[in-house]
């Protein structure tokens, strides 16, 4: 099948429309560029289906290598049925017959790199392609973006991008090596481990990122990527890692004469600082129009407009012209808070004499872990309002057209958040709790004034930290709809949301199933991963805008246990997204387990439920089983698809 001549993909949704009007390719991670995780395509399952008799697990598929990314779907991409999409940290693009489970093709793009260097719970035997690829519509076109071993050693490793056609794998231009450096003059480079610098007659290898965010596209043919700030020193490596956004013309890696191969590079923080990771918890970029959206991490953050730690920065990709390498434009930032005055010993390296925050304070050499950009940001549809989950369990709401830089407080928000991890209910209640019992909203500290510095308001109650990291939107029209988050130790709520000034959100109803039960807080990530489905609105002729008679909200949730740390058992399930019953609650459809068993096998991190065409897509998780192979002394993790549909 050809995309780009049966189908197209919606200006706004970025979802490729096939030729069957009833069904739908999936084809990035969250479903479309705002990352709404909806799929308004979806007639086949509906709240009068999902249930367990006429709805099930219908087959597996094992893979020999761990799956860190969403699964991807092309709508009669093998024939007349659906083609599946899973590429592993082996650096395997695998194609799978949705019906029939046969494989399609299964392509290897390069050796894998064995992570144990760089894997903090020794978990991740190989590293690979660790970030969901995306495939362009337009040009029919899949690009993935791959982490190879150089020349047989293990310390050496490449980034390379990869075109390839998505029904059968085979390439179809050249691929490119990610390296330079960054545009903003402050000295980051991006490079494999054969690149040094030479700073007071001292060699140093340029610490390698991690790439963990999904690849995203522009309107005007830029290719995405955002990577992290990996703490990795193999080889005498820096100790400050940079977060990058990294985006390339995708004629120029299609081989289109006169368009530059090289990216355009932002390096979220100065040379001498550190940090800013863009993780996303797997979410991929924003992107509207020619603007990208992304939210970083831990690092420094308190020196101007220079380093972006724990911010929401907007750029604008910029084609460059008569074979010019493109650019990216920092266009606005939020910067959501300042951490404690610390620097110097256990902050930064010895000869690192700036001022520069370190992270919160008082937790470790170097801090606790308070991750603004924990969850992808999330653009309603038809509005300006960008909303952002984070580590500190709030949904901040902020004006795309104005961010609000520095002044975190009297800018903060363009609406009051939603304090989506600890109570619902009392929209006063969880105002309140927010600025004073919450660290992450700042206020104006006495004592230093002079300086510009910002203390935080409080402390968490019992230092409980919600994490977030996934967000829903049921669209009603483009006056709203209805948000949806699952914090880590808490239960799925749903919150009534208005793009309208003045009209405040409020708490509407939650699911009945704990995440990480028996799990203490912080910890028991990630919570809930969301997707909803459901039929176009017949009421609104808004493009976005789902039928709220049909919509589901399918989660894939840690039952019990840390899905990050170690193994958790999860369970895949589904809530009617807009009914309430007594007592506030939604009514659940479906579940793979009863209240003591997951059911579903051991949760994949970072990867949400992929719904299309009356079939749901789980990735899990299989440990210590023969037909896993990985190198020499390591854990022994492959992965498996489930798919769920009707009986």
């Amino acid at each position: 099948m050809n995309l780009s001549a049966v189908g197209f993909l919606g200006a706004v949704l970025a979802i490729c429309w096939a030729v069957d009007a009833q069904a739908v390719s999936i084809t990035q991670r969250a479903g479309n560029n705002f990352r709404t995780a909806a799929n308004n395509r979806e007639f086949v399952l509906n709240k009068s289906n999902v249930n367990a008799n006429d709805f099930g697990l219908l087959r597996i598929h094992d893979f020999n290598a761990k799956v860190e990314t969403q699964p991807l779907v092309v709508e009669k991409g093998a024939g007349s049925d659906d083609l599946v999409i899973i590429t592993t940290m082996k650096n395997e693009v695998i194609g799978i017959n949705a019906r029939t489970n046969a494989r399609v093709y299964d392509v290897k793009l390069g050796p894998e790199i064995s992570s144990q260097d760089m894997d903090m719970w020794k978990h991740t035997p190989t590293w690979g392609i660790s970030a969901t690829p995306i495939i362009d519509p337009a040009t029919d076109t899949l690009y993935v973006a791959a982490w190879l071993k150089k020349d047989d050693d293990n310390r050496f490793r490449d980034y390379w991008i990869f075109a390839l056609n998505p029904l059968n794998g085979s390439r179809k231009a050249e691929p490119v090596r990610i390296f330079g450096q960054s545009q903003e003059g402050n000295g980051c480079w991006f490079n494999d481990a054969g690149a040094v610098y030479r700073q007071n007659n001292q060699t140093r290898q340029y610490v390698y990122p991690k790439l963990r965010a999904g690849l995203a596209l522009t309107e005007n043919h830029g290719l995405v990527l955002a990577f992290a700030a990996n703490g990795e020193s193999l080889m005498g490596g820096r100790k400050n890692p940079h977060g990058f956004v990294v985006a390339y013309d995708t004629r120029g890696l299609l081989g289109r004469d006169g368009v530059s191969r090289q990216p355009a590079m932002f390096c979220a923080t100065s040379f001498n600082g550190w940090g800013a990771g863009i993780w996303h918890a797997g979410g991929a970029p924003v992107t509207e129009g020619d603007m990208i959206y992304v939210a970083t991490s831990n690092g420094t953050s308190n020196n101007g407009d220079v380093d972006l730690a724990e911010s929401m920065i907007k750029l604008r990709f910029v084609p460059g012209s008569g074979g010019a390498r493109p650019l990216l434009e920092k266009v606005d930032y939020y910067k959501a808070f300042l951490d404690e005055r610390k620097s110097g010993g256990g902050c930064l390296w010895r000869d690192n004499n700036s001022e520069v925050s370190c992270g919160r304070g008082g937790v470790g050499s170097a801090a606790a872990d308070w991750d603004f950009g924990a969850a992808g940001p999330m653009l309603v549809p038809g509005s300006s309002l960008l909303l952002q989950g984070t580590k500190d369990g709030i949904i901040y709401s902020l004006d795309k057209f104005n961010l609000g830089k520095n002044d975190r407080f009297n800018q903060l928000l363009s609406k009051p958040p939603l304090v989506a991890s600890y109570y619902g209910g009392d929209l006063n209640q969880n105002w309140d709790r927010a600025q004073h019992l919450n660290r992450s909203l700042p206020c104006p500290a006495s004592g230093h004034s002079d300086h510009g510095w910002f203390m935080p308001c409080g402390d968490p109650e019992n230092n409980k930290m919600h994490h977030i990291h996934a967000l829903a939107l049921a669209q009603r029209n483009q006056t709203g709809g209805i948000v949806y988050v699952w914090g880590e130790n808490s239960r799925l709520k749903s919150y009534n949301f208005s793009t309208l000034d003045g009209e405040l959100p409020t708490f509407r109803a939650e699911g009945e199933d704990m995440a990480s039960v028996g799990y203490e807080s912080p910890g028991g990530m990630p919570g809930g991963l969301l997707m909803l489905s459901g039929k176009p609105s017949a009421s609104s002729t808004f493009p976005h805008a789902i039928d709220f008679g049909s919509a589901i909200l399918w989660s894939v949730y840690s039952k019990f246990g840390d899905a990050n740390k170690e193994f958790a058992e999860g369970q895949l399930v589904a809530y009617d997204a807009t009914g309430i019953e007594q007592g506030k609650r939604m009514k659940r459809l479906f579940r793979t387990g009863d209240d003591n068993n997951g059911g579903l096998g051991k949760m994949s991190r970072m990867i949400p439920p992929v719904v299309a065409n009356g079939r749901v897509y789980v990735m899990i998780y299989r440990v210590n089983t023969d037909d896993c192979t990985v190198p020499d002394n390591q854990l022994k993790v492959c992965s498996q698809l489930k798919v769920y549909g009707l009986r």
